[in-house]
């Protein structure tokens, strides 16, 4: 009789000591999750860390992080923004703006390479990271009608994104005399520059064209692959 008084009063204490982690766990969680969210925690988080705006005198734009070395962050961008204009900088987030060096321009492409220096832009890039390139044969096999993703305002330093509609993986565009991707979705005056990735946050190619109700994307495979060749000329 004993013995089943101690069994019972042991399965109680059991029972209470598993109920009060689970309250515990719960409590925490009601604070926990809204902080990971203002951190992004909760998120993939490429879009969102690897982005910038990009000024160039009067004209702004967007650029990509496509090198975080020990002394400087490279960033790709459009050629045509700041081809012509030496004084560029580059906002992430609401940290302010840093100026950039325009270090190369694409061969055959509306790309560019614009640098940051460590020392000057620590603080002001604090968190930006490079994202996931998807590869040639990923991008190459995008099934048509896929989602994909890209910035709905370049001015929202929250990054919400807007969806879009994946059409092919290789048009040819006259005016561009290069091949590109093609995407449905209002791309809006000023998003040159602008990432396009899919739903698992990797980067399938950098906006270089548009109208109302299409863009053209660059791989972002042969950005990288061009920019690695840049870096081993240095």
């Amino acid at each position: 009789m004993k013995k089943d008084r101690n069994f019972i009063k042991n399965l109680i204490l059991f029972i209470v000591s598993v109920l009060s982690i689970f309250a515990v766990f719960a409590v925490g969680m009601v604070y926990i999750k809204p902080a990971a969210g203002e951190i992004g925690l909760m998120e993939k988080g490429y879009r969102n860390l690897c982005q910038v705006n990009v000024y160039a005198g009067i004209k702004n734009g967007r650029g990509i992080i496509i090198g975080v070395e020990d002394e400087y962050i490279d960033i790709v961008t459009s050629k045509h923004l700041v081809s012509e204009e030496n004084n560029v900088s580059i906002e992430f987030g609401n940290k302010g703006r840093v100026d950039a060096e325009v270090v190369y321009y694409y061969l055959n492409t509306d790309a560019a390479i614009i640098r940051v220096y460590r020392e000057d832009s620590d603080f002001y890039l604090k968190g930006a990271k490079a994202p996931e390139i998807m590869s040639k044969s990923d991008y190459e096999s995008i099934p048509l009608s896929r989602n994909v993703y890209f910035a709905k305002d370049i001015f929202d330093t929250t990054l919400d994104v807007s969806e879009g509609k994946w059409l092919s993986s290789k048009e040819h565009i006259y005016e561009l005399s290069e091949d590109v991707g093609l995407f449905a979705g209002e791309v809006l005056p000023g998003m040159s520059g602008e990432g396009l990735f899919d739903e698992n946050d990797r980067l399938v190619g950098m906006i270089i064209a548009a109208n109302e109700t299409e863009g053209a994307v660059k791989p972002a495979y042969e950005l990288r692959n061009e920019y690695m060749s840049f870096l081993i000329k240095q």
